[in-house]
């Protein structure tokens, strides 16, 4: 049976490590100390925040099969929030969504998890998941498999398959001694950074709206992630930069782009900076797909390499599934 290594714990690799578990010895490695990727939660006291995706949706014949079993499972549940869109000196008005959105519960890691510790469960010595630990260098052996090393210099294991569902330019340095025939694809593919402003009030938070998109501004959308099926604190707000905005300030330190993300909020908001208890800045070097590649995955046979992500085929959630699991097919056929 052959031994694969899947570096990440998001979408992308939940979905791999789902079609391609029972038909190989899997092993998953994450450099957080949690599962979901940029389907993130950070929890403190009384505040959840899903500081990465906000939801998702389903479009492909295939993904909704999979959402589907989701909702019948209980890790996903209908959103309908109320939606609207905030400028600076101009009147918000409301937006409708013609489609079903989705958020996994109790929060977005919540869907990943539960689906890797299914597996783990269901799977025994053949699944293993690692947390904590960072992929930093393969090295081909004599036998033609992978030797794989953490950032400790720790080997890992010795693997037949190595998959990167890290972002491209992380991939790029993962693989860059190792003869990826795809390596000029791999290229190709870009993200934008992100900043995430999580602020913890200790009052309701009395807002007409769940969720704002905002234009001409440092901030891009704002969510009261308390108005989400499942979770149990009315005080979180979740505050996303603008793409772009972020890019130039990527560098800056945290202090001023979170005082210039905090002023523009309760400018936008009309909340005040005196009921806060808590707050926090994350930022995201890959956060937003700006360049896809339009394929579903790279694999390289000969040599035992492959990588697949959102990246490979639009930047969404939906895009990451179905990116891990067609690879997964590939694979398993």
């Amino acid at each position: 049976m052959q031994e694969i290594l899947i570096i990440g714990a998001g979408m992308a690799a939940t979905a791999l490590a789902d079609t391609l578990a029972g038909r190989a010895r899997l092993t998953v490695v994450e450099k957080s100390r949690g599962m979901g990727g940029r389907m993130s939660t950070r929890r403190s006291d009384d505040f959840q925040f899903d500081h990465g995706a906000q939801f998702l949706t389903a479009r492909s014949e295939e993904f909704k099969a999979f959402a589907t079993k989701a909702l019948n499972l209980g890790w996903l549940a209908p959103w309908e929030p109320r939606v609207t869109t905030l400028e600076t000196g101009a009147a918000s008005y409301k937006r409708d969504w013609f489609e079903p959105h989705y958020v996994a519960t109790p929060s977005m890691n919540a869907l990943c998890k539960a689906q890797l510790r299914d597996l783990d469960k269901s799977h025994g010595e053949l699944f293993q998941i690692e947390l904590g630990t960072e992929v930093a260098r393969l090295e081909r052996e004599t036998s033609g498999r992978w030797a794989v090393f953490d950032s400790n210099e720790r080997k890992l294991g010795s693997f037949d398959q190595v998959i990167s569902t890290a972002p491209p330019r992380q991939t790029e340095v993962l693989f860059q001694h190792c003869d990826f025939a795809e390596t000029a694809a791999l290229a190709r593919a870009n993200h934008l950074p992100c900043f995430s402003l999580m602020l913890g009030f200790n009052t309701d938070l009395a807002l007409p709206f769940d969720l704002a998109v905002v234009k001409n501004s440092c901030v891009a959308l704002i969510a009261n992630d308390g108005s989400k099926p499942g979770r149990g604190c009315s005080g979180s707000l979740l505050v996303h930069a603008d793409n772009a905005w972020a890019r130039t300030h990527l560098e800056d330190a945290a202090e001023q782009v979170e005082e210039q993300l905090l002023t523009e909020t309760l400018k936008l908001t009309g909340l005040e900076e005196g009921a806060i208890s808590y707050r926090s800045l994350h930022r995201w070097r890959y956060a937003k797909t700006e360049t896809a590649l339009e394929r579903d995955f790279l694999l390289d046979s000969a040599a035992g390499l492959a990588a697949c992500g959102d990246w490979c085929l639009g930047g969404t959630i939906e895009s990451a599934y179905l990116s891990g699991r067609r690879l997964g097919e590939m694979l398993a056929s």
